[in-house]
């Protein structure tokens, strides 16, 4: 009997996550928002626009339950992943965009609440709840706005996937361009002459052995078809900042570098976040409590590797944890995929912790 109903649940939320998945959110969530309202129709979401473009996000919110459970609707776009919102299942995982970050972790939230809604009518949904937009963005908009109409919570769950493992930690990071310009020659003489895209490299070397890490290089653009050293190079590169690192210090040390190439190198901030330690009180002692119930083993702590929402709610002063089951690494990219498994455990990990905020 169990059996089946384990796999009742999972045909459920395989069904539930196709749909999703089948509703393109990487530039209008408005289709998906409008989706998750009439799924949890019996729950009163209400809209808040973020000012870009026609984004908003969903939520109801209520003092008397302080601990928000909250994920983001859009996703990156289908970069390189063919018939991205074409869901398809292969040996046990449902791959398509957004199957991980965060769509497949938005079926297990939309079941978890059904069922116990249905399993307990004379209960409320313990929880308020939230859909935030703009996650994929460096403006991040969704959440900054959230804050506003937050009264009464206390804490917040944010849902990523953290491999399983529970984030009450967040790496920073430094994302910045780094911009060589030099004289353009003869390309038959080229190598009398500085090259702008070997400068950009050896430059990165540098920055690495002197802030003792790797530096990661998103973007990459210069050259032309013309018989011509080119004149100009631009990266877009990215380090991570560590715990009890200074954004200021290893500012010094970047521009330290580039000043040593005069005017040949400019340095041009993009985006950085701090490496963050959030609060941790009940909420980290609720979803672990939930996470033994569902697995049986204790769980793992955890650094959550990239910049999330909880950025913004940690700001704000809200204890947060960051979790979810699934492979951080293949989301982004064409392997991004969700395990049958994953789901139905992150399904059970929220209807326990669901339960266990009814208790008296």
């Amino acid at each position: 009997m169990e059996r089946a109903k384990i796999r009742d649940i999972t045909l459920r939320l395989k069904e539930e996550l196709f749909r999703l998945i089948s509703i393109p959110s990487h530039r209008d969530c408005d289709q998906v928002n409008r989706y998750i309202k009439e799924r949890l129709s019996f729950i009163d979401f209400k809209d808040q626009p973020v000012g870009k473009r026609h984004l908003y996000n969903i939520y109801s919110v209520s003092p008397d339950k302080p601990v928000l459970i909250n994920t983001h609707v859009d996703t990156v776009p289908p970069i390189t992943m063919k018939s991205p919102f074409s869901p398809v299942e292969k040996n046990g995982k449902i791959y398509g965009r957004g199957a991980n970050d965060t769509k497949g972790l938005i079926a297990a939230l939309i079941l978890a609440i059904e069922d116990f809604s249905k399993n307990n009518p004379d209960i409320d949904i313990p929880v308020s709840i939230a859909f935030t937009v703009d996650e994929e963005q460096n403006s991040a908009l969704g959440s900054e706005r959230l804050v506003e109409v937050l009264n009464g919570v206390q804490s917040i769950l944010v849902l990523e996937p953290t491999y399983g493992k529970i984030c009450t930690r967040q790496m920073g990071s430094y994302e910045f361009y780094i911009k060589v310009k030099l004289p353009s020659v003869h390309a038959s003489e080229f190598e009398k002459f500085k090259n702008p895209s070997k400068e950009a490299f050896y430059f990165i070397q540098q920055l690495e052995k002197e802030l003792k890490r790797p530096v990661n290089i998103i973007k990459f653009s210069s050259g032309w078809e013309h018989y011509a050293v080119p004149e100009k190079a631009e990266v877009l590169c990215e380090f991570k900042v560590f715990e009890n690192e200074l954004i200021s210090d290893l500012e010094v040390k970047l521009t330290g570098i580039a000043d040593r190439y005069g005017n040949e190198i400019e340095i041009e901030v993009e985006d950085f976040e701090e490496f963050l330690s959030f609060k941790k009180g009940n909420l980290f002692d609720t979803l672990s409590e939930a996470y033994r119930n569902t697995t049986g083993t204790e769980p793992k702590e955890g650094i959550m590797p990239s910049w999330t929402d909880a950025s913004n709610f940690h700001r704000a002063g809200f204890e947060c944890v960051v979790f979810g089951f699934g492979n951080l690494a293949d989301c982004h990219t064409d392997r991004e995929s969700i395990s049958l498994e994953e789901l139905y455990m992150m399904y059970k990990l929220l209807y326990n912790f669901l339960s266990i905020l009814s208790q008296p």
